[in-house]
């Protein structure tokens, strides 16, 4: 277990005061004339929490620096540390000691004889802890304090790492005040069970109305069953990049971060008729539903001091650190801007919001408030206005800080990694890094967005097998006339339904402490669908040469079964495992992927599903030890260990074929759901 040591207080001036509590007592004070320190420990869920109590007399807490305590190292071989590498994104790092964890780490995952420990600094109400090497960093950027209340971090040890993180995330949560809930128990929004598709990748600075109805005419004549879409940035009327005249793309991409928002429609050259007039031709011409793209600060650069909005939203508004004209994060005035922006979206006939540029709360409101306080603030805000128009319909984007993870009340959905770039190798291995890495913390906060994607380009399907294995929504950006049916379909039924999995994905318990660029081992990802688990392992070693390693259920959480059939999709096919076995699995280059679904074996049967799709066992309604209930046509795959001499499909008799392994098909071809029977007589 990672040990506490020192604790100091540094207050505004300079000067600071250490003091070594005991930390074998469950609470310890000491005063001194100038100020009192408090800890104390409690124990919650199997974890431990730890709490600061820390008033002045006199003087106040240096808003940067803060509170410190010193950690002490545990015995164990090294550390995975989720931290931010950027304003609002995290990434995966490992690193043999204390002393080398990355700054503003914002949580730490080791393994000490066998058994996982897991450190989650906590953002509260005022104040946001980080990892800063050996030292958790407690601060409120904000030098009017002169106490600091707060719930530290959360520590505990477990056998199962998933279980560990989410049950420290959870005891987190339920020890704040307004106790927001963790994952399971957030409503994931139905619309994002379906396919869709952003303007981003497809138009970037070239957004239209034409351009968005000429993509959904492609979807339509495909027959790809998009049923929403995103209009992403450069939709918005933005004064000084209305009149860009095909410019090249660096120019409007710099000249876009410095510009804010004019008004609250959209831009009159690439929407000459309006915002209203696009959305609902969209959905009248092609039944798609339409989301809207805006960041949390109106624009990039604020609100425009020129426009409308500034005239009749001046006291919603407040100025940032560098003049920028933004949304006020008091909750009430956030709350009254955000209300008429979505009112006025909702109106125009848009479905949803995605809201970025989220972990920009340090950029845009330094030393206005403590940081806990302007997150919870502003995040209440924007979600009661999210909710009263869109039915908390909503992605959340550009927010992996822990002041955002933190104080979201509602909202299911965030975005977890750096934006996706087409066709690029080395950006899908930082991808797959950042997704499965980031799922293991966030995804016990909110639902993961792995992001757009195109079908198009020579990463095409190991992306798709990202987005199958996600848990969260399925959404395209091919360029028009570029979308391809063939590589979406096993990812989906025929109405555009996601077959999804239960839970974020995330790496097996055997990859998460070393890194996987650098182990010469297949990098392995899973999550649940049902009883049975997905795992999708890719090569994404330095050298691009052949890597080996093996699998078996003791790498899958939950996986309790005693036999479980193992498909691989891409050979197709089937071998038996035992619940403690293992089985080798070589990768000869970066190319070089397979897919396996575990299905536990009952009574001699595993049922797999539909042979079409990735997540076969998702095709699957409902079944007992003799029937199944298919959710629509295709070639059904199971597995028996007695032979099966008489199928019904739809009650007609039928016959199934025999594969290897035991492994059977049965075609089935009628419309809508299948109902299948299967017996090993001949009656």
């Amino acid at each position: 277990m990672i040990g506490l040591g020192e604790v100091t207080v540094c207050v505004q001036g300079g000067r600071r005061f250490s003091f070594q509590p005991d930390w074998k007592e469950t609470a310890w004070e000491k005063k001194e004339d100038v100020l009192c320190v408090a800890v104390s420990r409690k124990k919650q869920n199997g974890v431990e929490a730890i709490f600061l109590d820390i008033s002045l007399d006199k003087e106040k807490i240096d808003g940067e620096e803060g509170v410190s305590i010193r950690l002490q190292e545990p015995e164990c071989d090294g550390f995975l540390a989720q931290y931010r590498h950027k304003e609002y994104w995290c990434s995966p790092s490992w690193a043999d000691s204390l002393e080398h964890v990355p700054g503003e780490t914002q949580a730490l995952l080791w393994k000490e004889h066998g058994t996982f420990g897991f450190f989650l600094p906590v953002c509260g109400e005022q104040y946001k802890a980080v990892l800063n090497g050996d030292q958790l960093c407690v601060s409120s950027w904000y030098d009017g304090l002169k106490s600091c209340n707060s719930l530290a971090c959360i520590i505990g040890m477990g056998e199962n790492p998933g279980e560990l993180i989410s049950r420290c995330v959870r005891t987190g949560l339920e020890l704040l005040p307004g106790s927001f809930p963790a994952r399971e128990q957030r409503r994931y929004p139905e619309l994002f069970n379906y396919l869709g598709w952003c303007s981003w990748d497809a138009f970037q600075i070239g957004v239209s109305e034409h351009g968005i109805l000429e993509k959904c005419k492609e979807f339509k004549e495909k027959d790809i069953p998009v049923r929403w879409v995103i209009l992403d940035d450069m939709w918005g009327a933005v004064r000084g990049l209305i009149d860009v005249n095909a410019p090249d793309y660096e120019t409007v991409l710099g000249a876009r971060h410095s510009m804010p928002l004019y008004s609250f429609e959209a831009d009159p050259v690439r929407f000459p008729y309006g915002l209203e007039h696009c959305i609902r031709l969209v959905k009248k011409r092609y039944g798609i539903e339409t989301g809207i793209w805006h960041p949390v600060s109106g624009y990039w650069s604020g609100i425009d001091r020129e426009g409308p909005l500034a005239d009749v939203y001046q006291d919603c508004m407040t100025e940032g650190e560098n003049g920028q004209l933004v949304p006020d994060y008091k909750w009430e005035k956030a709350f009254r801007f955000f209300d008429n922006y979505h009112q006025f979206l909702q109106d125009c006939g848009a479905a949803f919001v995605k809201i970025d540029n989220q972990s920009t709360i340090r950029r845009f409101y330094a030393g206005k408030a403590p940081v806990g306080e302007i997150a919870r603030q502003i995040h209440k805000g924007i979600e009661a206005s999210v909710g009263i128009h869109f039915d908390n319909r909503m992605i959340n984007c550009m927010g992996m800080a822990s002041e955002n993870l933190w104080s979201r009340p509602v909202s299911a959905l965030s975005r977890c990694s750096d934006d996706f770039l087409p066709d690029d190798r080395e950006w899908f291995t930082k991808h797959l890094l950042q997704c499965s890495y980031n799922s293991l913390i966030q995804g016990a906060f909110l639902w993961c967005d792995w992001d757009m994607w195109w079908t198009s380009d020579g990463q095409a399907v190991k992306n798709s097998l990202l987005r199958a294995i996600s848990g969260g929504p399925v959404y395209i950006s091919d360029r028009l006339w570029e979308s391809k049916r063939e590589i979406l379909m096993p990812l989906l039924l025929q109405d555009g339904r996601i077959l999804r999995c239960d839970r974020p994905a995330v790496p097996t318990r055997d990859c998460l402490m070393e890194n996987p660029e650098e182990s010469g081992k297949p990098f392995k990802i899973f999550s649940s669908c049902g009883e049975g688990f997905a795992v999708a392992a890719f090569n994404i070693g330095n050298s691009n040469k052949p890597v080996c390693g093996s699998i078996g259920p003791v790498d899958l959480e939950d996986a309790l079964e005693d036999c479980y059939a193992v498909y691989e999709h891409f050979t197709q096919t089937l071998r038996i495992v035992k619940k403690a076995e293992r089985f080798s699995l070589s990768l000869k280059n970066a190319d070089d992927f397979r897919f396996f679904l575990f299905l536990p074996v009952k009574e001699g049967r595993a049922w797999i599903g539909l042979k079409e799709k990735y997540l076969s066992p998702c095709t699957i309604e409902e079944y007992d030890v003799s029937h199944v209930l298919l959710k629509e046509s295709g070639s059904f795959l199971f597995y028996s260990q007695e032979e099966v001499r008489t199928v019904w499909v739809n009650g007609k008799r039928t016959s199934a074929i025999r594969e290897e392994n035991g492994l059977y098909v049965i075609y089935c071809d009628g419309m809508g759901k299948q109902w299948i029977t299967i017996s090993k007589s001949e009656r």
